[in-house]
């Protein structure tokens, strides 16, 4: 992944950003997800807390794992909106394999911050944040809101935490133009 892109974040939620790293670019369903230099750096981009240094696992593995962890997810998402119990058994194991514990850490005596610290052991462990967002999105969001774009042919879902929860499409600039640029040119044939 060379650069931070913008739909990196249109998710409005961890677990639905994560999902969202398959995506349409130029018409086609793209893995921005390439290497396991591009999971470490999109999971430094949304300020995921991973263990720091090299990592104990062969080369290639972080990122098959990380594309298991999204599928996994995906479907558990698209099984939990359409009212299915989804299955749970492949995310436990991730959940299973995630060694954390708390630490503070401050910038002066006034700003102590408490945190997460993940292992790295496995890739399972080094991914446990992604799982936790998971599990707790799975668990504890209002499946209401989450929803998936009606942009024509994108793939992209998100939380919509507008005031009024009427968001329809992942961007406005993006899918939500397409839309109203199309709704003007029916309405503009028919004068």
């Amino acid at each position: 992944m060379k650069h931070e892109n913008h739909l990196d974040f249109v998710g409005d939620n961890l677990a639905i950003n994560f999902i969202n790293t398959r995506r349409m670019v130029e018409g086609q369903l793209t893995d921005t997800l390439q290497s396991d230099r591009d999971v470490k750096a999109w999971l430094k981009r949304l300020e995921v807390p991973v263990a720091k240094g090299s990592l104990p696992f062969s080369d290639g593995a972080l990122l098959q794992r990380a594309r298991e962890l999204r599928e996994i997810a995906l479907a558990a998402v698209r099984d939990r909106k359409s009212g299915k119990k989804p299955s749970l058994l492949a995310l436990n194991r991730f959940l299973e394999a995630a060694p954390n514990h708390a630490a503070l850490t401050t910038d002066d005596a006034k700003n102590i911050r408490k945190t997460r610290v993940y292992g790295k052991e496995t890739v399972e462990a080094f991914l446990a944040p992604v799982a936790e967002a998971v599990a707790d999105l799975l668990a504890n969001a209002d499946f209401d809101l989450v929803r998936h774009c009606e942009g024509n042919a994108c793939v992209l879902w998100f939380y919509d935490r507008t005031k009024g929860h009427r968001r329809r499409w992942c961007t406005s600039t993006g899918c939500g133009n397409r839309a109203k640029v199309a709704a003007f040119r029916a309405r503009a044939s028919q004068i």
